[in-house]
């Protein structure tokens, strides 16, 4: 009874089941197209299989004539008769005509080597003259006998043979005794060494017949085609005009099997590729042949429909037993879910009704409660477009929509915020997430004040930092990003003293191009390395690698860098701090410093610094001292080229005056009074430490080890600095020769000067000048 109500009563339900009923009438069709299609294509792979076998036959039959063919031609272009009538020209003299009768009695040995050679000819075209296995003749005749075209011209026809270089195979007709008959050309140039000499052809003719003769076939009634590159049909036999599926584009791939149509008869197409010449090698073979091979499938289909009635009516029993289950599993699930309970004999859609609008109004609830995180998950949203991460299944006009986010136009560009120093925050007790978040908020809101409405802004946070997308609403303005960046930068520094780096992208169209903007500021943000914390960096702004490539770029030679080690050896802060300046000055001055090499520059000062205190500490007591002050970890721990300079002359500093107090309690007046000999005297071309030694009483060893002991370095480096100081400075005049400035400084001999010049300055003398 409750079946019958709900049958009579429910019209979803008698929905239901007539969609079940055709389910049924489908089933036996499904199951004989099932068996249709395995029967179809075990026919196929039998008909390919056998069509398959015929065609590598006859490619491999081909294949290996013509490349017999191929090294013949080898042979007679290495002729040394056949060279040597290529020079020659009309009108003929007896001497040339006994050249042509043995060239030709050298073809027809040739033609007996090959079955498939028809004919060969040699075309010379300096003298019109074409010899073959018969006779010679001239090009009219040539034409006369072999043409690609029948409707094509002698001058067309001419075009061919007057290629730099030839060396292919082609269709042709070959006339015999008023006779047309189908024949395959190879043409192959012989050049010498001249290339401007015409040159003569060799010309291979092959008969279809003899291409197709021995080729094995699985029946009489089977169609052979052999398709060049150019789509011209090669050869071929049992096709009575060309097919339209004849086309070498249509036969993509290596091999396959396809049905296609000759004159309205369905047949079935199998090709291969050959390996070696690319040609297409076809068999078809007409349906009807095959057509037997299919009586089989109606046995097939016969069982397939007595298998349908069974299943069908097993399935139609199921289906009258099923149609009421959802109904009832939906009624049950709700109740128990709901906690509603179904009462017998009560409406089953009414009862659905009341608890669908149950579950609507906890739906509500809910989205009410994602609501208040919406801020949280159109964040999310946001950071997922600025990293170019977005869901690929759903429309980014849908997910705008989604997160309440409205464009004005499609011009984009991106600010990024990083704070730099949390001002008046950095007193407070907050955690320093609790203090970054609230900065961001702080960033976030003023950013949006400042915008503006004609400009619309999106924020959200990106690893520490804070982004900021800007929609412009009207033409975008990059001076307008520049004010914004100003006076967000400006507000937080007067009101909470924080201090910000700004970085701003370039314009873009389209959402798509957000991506890239945020990879420009994280860009330029980088360059915050050479241009310092707390600036506004634009990445229009930086420079080029155009710019980079026709700058400097790069200052920091050896012979500076040896100059620096040793002013922080002998302790002298003003010079070594004034050099390490004019360094990062050269380096920076054109704003054309790129972050690669510029992080180069920084670890170069580092290093150096480093390797000279590390110097310093292993030869006196200052290692501890080193070591106690941390200055590695502050050197190696700057961010900036500005915090690094910094750090630098606050770490010069402590080491100069350290070694400035060493160097006063230990060195007595005689170190003094060397250096001033030497400064008196270094013209001298006799001065050396013998000399020195006798001025002051003292033997040389004895003296160069005090020396060293005193200043830390050896007394003839001394002597030789002096005089190249001295050296560079008159070189850099340019009113003196390199000989004469060498012995104006004490050096008698130009070589022993230039020597010494290179191995200190790193450069010859002439070099340096030239470079002053």
């Amino acid at each position: 009874m409750r079946l019958a109500r709900i049958r009579f009563n429910k019209r979803s339900v008698m929905v239901t089941w007539l969609i079940s009923y055709i389910s049924v009438l489908f089933v036996p069709i499904i199951i004989s197209g099932v068996l249709y299609a395995a029967a179809w294509h075990v026919v196929e792979s039998e008909v390919n299989r056998a069509n398959n076998s015929v065609l590598e036959q006859m490619e491999q039959a081909i294949d290996n004539s013509l490349k017999g063919i191929e090294r013949l031609s080898v042979e007679i272009a290495l002729s040394k008769q056949v060279t040597g009538f290529m020079n020659t020209v009309k009108p003929l003299t007896d001497s040339d005509y006994y050249d042509l009768v043995s060239i030709a009695n050298d073809l027809r040995v040739y033609q007996t080597a090959n079955d498939f050679i028809e004919q060969i000819y040699i075309f010379y075209r300096n003298s019109d003259t074409v010899i073959s296995t018969r006779d010679h003749t001239d090009s009219r005749k040539l034409f006369e006998a072999i043409r690609m075209k029948d409707e094509l011209s002698y001058e067309e026809w001419a075009q061919f043979f007057e290629k730099p270089y030839i060396q292919e195979y082609a269709p042709i007709t070959l006339r015999e005794d008023g006779n047309s008959v189908k024949a395959v050309m190879y043409a192959k140039s012989v050049i010498l060494a001249n290339p401007d000499h015409p040159g003569a052809v060799i010309l291979f003719v092959m008969k279809d017949s003899k291409l197709l003769e021995n080729i094995p076939s699985a029946s009489n009634k089977t169609s052979i085609a052999v398709l060049d590159k150019e789509n011209r049909l090669v050869a071929s036999t049992g096709f009575k005009h060309r097919p339209d599926f004849l086309d070498y584009d249509k036969f993509s791939g290596k091999n396959g099997l396809f049905i296609g149509t000759d004159s309205g008869k369905r047949a079935a197409v199998s090709y291969i590729t050959s390996g070696s010449t690319g040609w297409k090698y076809i068999a078809m073979i007409p349906a009807e042949l095959f057509d037997d091979k299919m009586k089989y499938m109606k046995k097939l289909i016969y069982a397939s429909i007595l298998l349908s009635l069974f299943m069908g009516g097993v399935v139609t029993y199921l289906f009258l037993r099923k149609n009421y289950m959802p109904i009832h599993l939906l009624i049950r699930s709700f109740s128990v879910k709901s906690g509603i309970s179904f009462h017998e004999g009560s409406n089953e859609y009414g009862f659905l009704q009341d608890t669908l609008n149950h579950t609507f109004a906890e739906k509500e609830q809910i989205d009410r409660r994602l609501h208040q995180h919406r801020d949280a998950i159109r964040s999310h949203f946001l950071q997922g477009l600025l990293k170019g991460r977005l869901e690929q299944n759903v429309p980014v006009h849908e997910s705008l929509v989604a997160h309440d986010i409205r464009l004005a136009s499609p011009h984009f560009a991106v600010l990024l915020f990083q704070i730099e120093h949390f001002g008046k925050l950095e007193i407070s007790d907050y955690a320093a997430p609790q203090k970054v978040r609230m900065l961001h908020f702080i960033i976030m809101n003023v950013a949006e004040e400042v915008i503006g409405n004609h400009n619309r802004a999106f924020t959200t946070e990106m690893d520490d930092l804070q982004a900021c997308i800007v929609n412009f609403g009207s033409e975008p303005d990059k001076e307008e990003l520049k004010r914004v960046a100003m006076q967000v930068k400006s507000y937080l520094l007067d009101h909470f003293h924080v201090h910000l780096t700004v970085a701003i992208s370039g314009i873009h169209q389209e959402i798509y191009g957000i991506p890239t903007a945020y990879q420009e500021t994280l860009a330029a943000l980088e360059y915050r390395l050479v241009m310092g914390s707390g600036e506004i960096i634009g990445y229009d702004d930086l420079p080029s690698s155009e710019t980079v490539r026709q700058s400097r770029s790069y200052y920091y030679p050896l012979h500076v860098e040896h100059q620096l080690i040793n002013f922080v050896k002998s302790g002298d802060y003003e010079k070594s701090n004034a050099l390490i300046n004019e360094i990062i000055e050269i380096n920076v001055s054109d704003a054309s410093l790129s972050v690669s090499l510029a992080k180069c520059l920084m670890f170069d000062l580092i290093s150096t610094l480093l390797k000279t205190m590390d110097e310093i500490g292993a030869s006196s007591n200052k290692r501890e001292f080193i070591e106690r002050g941390n200055q590695v970890d502050r050197l190696i721990g700057c961010q900036t080229i500005k915090e690094m300079k910094l750090q630098i002359r606050e770490v010069l500093n402590q080491v100069c005056r350290s070694i400035q107090e060493d160097r006063q309690q230990e060195h007595n007046q005689l170190s003094q009074h060397v250096i001033e000999y030497v400064m008196n005297n270094y013209s001298d071309e006799n001065l050396n430490i013998s000399l020195v030694g006798e001025k002051f009483g003292l033997t040389p060893s004895y003296l160069s080890k005090q020396f060293k002991a005193q200043t830390g370095e050896a007394l003839l480096d001394v002597i030789s600095r002096t005089r190249l100081a001295e050296a560079k400075r008159l070189l850099s005049l340019q009113k003196m020769t390199v000989a004469e400035i060498a012995k104006k400084v004490g050096y008698t001999d130009i070589n022993t000067f230039n020597r010494i010049f290179k191995k200190f300055e790193g450069i010859t003398p002439g070099k340096y000048k030239d470079i002053q």
